[in-house]
């Protein structure tokens, strides 16, 4: 199993958190310069990842005592950092394998854990995207929206009660492009968060490639445009 280590305001900014969970990665936060350096010596994690702005330390500094400590063990470590030319030449000069400029793109970020830890990376990636989707559930109308999707599904929200195996044919309009159909299956109950909304994973089992092929370019364009 391996490890990361977070500065804990960046730990929701990974939103592809099911590459995680397929990796088999224990996840560790600390919320200042010197818990970090704690959970480190305890917990030697493969990977750190933390912010050049903490209230303690500053980033690069945190980088510079972690590399000249006994304990690294090949410990990768990725620096978030405004993309100011002074902030980014202090990362690089500190010895930090990575950086990544704010605000914080989740499938960049989640590109770079995948790289420093060599993990496999999903061929489609999900973008956050919020979105109202409508259609049909059954013999139910669907009211939804989206969290995040790619050319292979979606997660979706919504008040109402589905299960796995459920069937949805629904549209939405992704910025920029035309009203997209598609028809998919609940694969997954992700969670139930407050105010009785569900999360459900929802893969597609028909979608006509000209729609595919426009998310995957929607998908492109904000990682490209996100740097």
């Amino acid at each position: 199993m391996k490890k990361i280590l977070i500065f804990e305001p960046l730990k929701n900014i990974i939103a592809n958190e099911h590459l995680l969970n397929r990796a088999n990665i224990q996840m560790f936060t600390a919320s200042s310069a010197k818990e970090i350096l704690s959970v480190h010596k305890a917990e030697k994690p493969d990977l750190i990842i933390i912010d050049l702005d903490m209230p303690d330390m500053p980033g690069d500094a945190v980088c510079t005592a972690l590399l000249k400590g006994p304990d690294m063990n090949g410990s990768r470590i990725i620096i978030a950092t405004e993309p100011a030319e002074t902030d980014i030449k202090r990362c690089e000069e500190c010895g930090a394998g990575a950086y990544i400029t704010k605000p914080v793109n989740p499938v960049s970020l989640m590109t770079k854990i995948a790289s420093s830890l060599d993990i496999p990376v999903r061929k489609a990636y999900r973008m956050p995207i919020k979105m109202t989707i409508t259609g049909q559930a059954g013999n139910l109308t669907l009211a939804a929206s989206t969290v995040n999707i790619s050319s292979s599904g979606m997660l979706i929200e919504t008040r109402q009660k589905l299960i796995i195996g459920d069937i949805l044919n629904c549209s939405f309009l992704l910025p920029g492009t035309l009203t997209i159909s598609v028809t998919g299956e609940v694969k997954r109950v992700i969670t139930k968060t407050m105010g009785n909304i569900y999360h459900y994973g929802v893969y597609f089992t028909s979608i006509d490639p000209s729609a595919k092929r426009i998310i995957e370019d929607f998908v492109k364009s904000r990682i490209e445009r996100a740097g």
